[in-house]
């Protein structure tokens, strides 16, 4: 079963490192269909990979995917984020079909207007830049690793993933302050700018609400939440978090999905 939408953000999938849901992403592109999928950044972690690189058979089939979907007629966009800021060195250029932008003005089905950018512009005016702050983004790191170890185990007795570190991380006063405040600030930007609202990624946590009389839309991640960001033909914008009971529901030939495929 295909399920259709007019537009689909996704960001922060981090090809190139073990964290990476690149199955599970591979499984909802090749599961729904849209007229435009945006790559709002962060897709491949070039930043990481200097590193240690972990990019495996699903990582490649992801970007074979893409492609494949350019070819095909979707209207692919790539906003690079910070992970991937080399990227940007190509913005204006369109390659086999994925046009690169350092940002985009998306026009829904009703009229609104949206700012699309990753996110990462906003960090100089919500990041204080202390070691407190390097040392809590290293603990994180450090907590995905862990995620991932504990999840491969839950994979084995044939349990679905359990996000650990997302759900640390909103327990977390600090993070949930950064959060708040990266949010109310992305709105005040989206406004001053004149957007109707902004969608974006970077801070891995997927969210849809009116601040400041703006929309403020952040499609998440597929490092954690294993999340995306749908409009449908009417302009009505939704979170869908990819998961086994989701690929179910998808499966199942309801009525809605009929309409839909």
């Amino acid at each position: 079963m295909t399920v259709t939408y007019r537009s689909v953000f996704v960001s922060d999938v981090h090809l190139g490192t073990s964290a990476s849901r690149a199955a599970d992403l591979l499984d909802f592109l090749n599961t729904v269909q849209t007229e435009r999928l945006y790559l709002v950044g962060d897709i491949i972690d070039i930043e990481q990979m200097r590193g240690r690189s972990s990019f495996t058979p699903d990582h490649h089939k992801v970007v074979a995917r893409l492609l494949a979907l350019a070819d095909e007629g979707t209207e692919v966009i790539y906003i690079p984020g910070n992970h991937d800021r080399e990227v940007r060195a190509l913005v204006g250029s369109t390659l086999r079909g994925v046009k690169v932008l350092i940002e985009d003005t998306h026009v829904a089905a009703d009229g609104k207007r949206y700012l699309v950018t990753h996110g990462d512009v906003l960090d100089q005016h919500v990041r204080k830049h202390n070691k407190f702050e390097l040392f809590g983004a290293a603990a994180y790191h450090l907590l995905l690793e862990i995620d991932v170890q504990i999840n491969k185990l839950r994979s084995r007795f044939g349990r679905d993933y359990f996000p650990i570190s997302a759900r640390l991380k909103q327990s977390v006063a600090s993070a949930k302050r950064y959060i708040d405040k990266f949010e109310s600030f992305a709105a005040k930007y989206a406004r001053k700018r004149g957007f109707d609202g902004i969608i974006c990624g970077h801070i891995h946590k997927p969210e849809i609400r009116e601040i400041h009389g703006v929309c403020y839309a952040n499609d998440g991640d597929w490092v954690e939440h294993r999340s995306a960001l749908t409009e449908d033909e009417h302009g009505q914008l939704a979170l869908l978090h990819w998961s086994a009971a989701t690929r179910q529901q998808f499966a199942e030939p309801t009525a809605d999905n009929a309409l839909a495929a």
